[in-house]
């Protein structure tokens, strides 16, 4: 007698039922099996990076505080401006406009020198 292509059809699923039945399991099981354990193998990578990040940030923040709270400085910025001499040079002119209103031109020159020690 020849084999029914529709037979052949239902006698592989009732294979697998049958190997689930079993309890052999089907490739469809298997592959949602590892696609869990590849999703949950990402989020606890996830976490932990999340984690680390928020540690990380933490620690550097508390550092720059303490580096912050000991910095003094008006002082630093006095020691900066006592090592230099700075010598400003401005020029303003007006000139009149068509409405009567004066408009100024600016020009500045700065110039910031190094002190030397005598």
């Amino acid at each position: 007698m020849a084999e029914n292509p529709a037979n052949s059809t239902a006698g592989s699923a009732g294979d697998e039922a049958k190997a689930t039945l079993e309890g052999e399991p089907t490739r469809e099981r298997v592959d949602r099996g590892l696609s869990d354990l590849v999703k949950r193998a990402m989020s606890a990578g996830l976490e932990v990076a999340t984690r680390s990040k928020d540690d990380f940030v933490r620690v550097a923040t508390t550092e720059m505080r303490a580096w912050l709270d000991r910095l003094d400085l008006q002082s630093e910025l006095a020691k900066a401006l006592t090592k230099m001499v700075v010598e400003v040079k401005a020029e303003i002119r007006f000139h009149p406009r068509t409405d009567g209103r004066l408009e100024p031109e600016a020009k500045s020159e700065i110039k910031v020198k190094p002190t030397t020690k005598t």
